[in-house]
């Protein structure tokens, strides 16, 4: 469906998103002049509809980093694997973790006692730490990865 479709991305062409990235557990990242694309291999998610279901609740509360589909990338017949594209922040550093938690409580998060762990009423959302949320030159805050999950009642 993804060929058919026109979302399909041999492996072999992921270079020709944009310049390799810094890469994590889950993600390969490539960069481009005003984007950055994430090759995700599911080792956390487990499967593409969980990835999806994080990208939707990601995209609910951190809109100015919302997740956008691109296409499926792979090796045909044996790997599958979703490529999700995200705005690029340009002239950014890592936030201090005082800067995220003062973050993250203005959008109504309480911390919890492990470091980067914040709840509400509705979500969880940890690892949330320097190393995936970036400041801008004015100061702005941009969360560009999370674990996310929501609480059942």
């Amino acid at each position: 469906m993804a060929k058919a479709d026109g979302y399909w991305l041999p492996m072999a062409d992921v270079f020709s998103l944009g310049v390799p990235g810094p890469s994590g557990n889950e993600n390969d990242t490539y960069v481009a002049d005003h984007v950055v694309y994430k090759v995700n291999n599911l080792l956390n998610s487990g499967s593409i509809v969980k990835l999806l279901r994080k990208v939707l609740m990601h995209n609910l509360i951190f809109p100015d980093t919302a997740y956008s589909f691109h296409a499926f990338a792979g090796f045909d017949g044996r790997t599958v694997q979703p490529v999700i594209v995200q705005p690029r922040i340009a002239n950014a550093r890592p936030a201090t973790q005082i800067m995220i938690d003062t973050y993250m409580a203005a959008l109504g998060f309480q911390k919890t006692t492990s470091v980067g762990r914040f709840t509400n009423s509705q979500y969880e959302v940890w690892d949330i730490v320097p190393r995936n949320v970036l400041v801008d030159d004015e100061g702005d805050i941009f969360v560009v990865d999370a674990e996310i999950k929501q609480i059942s009642k």
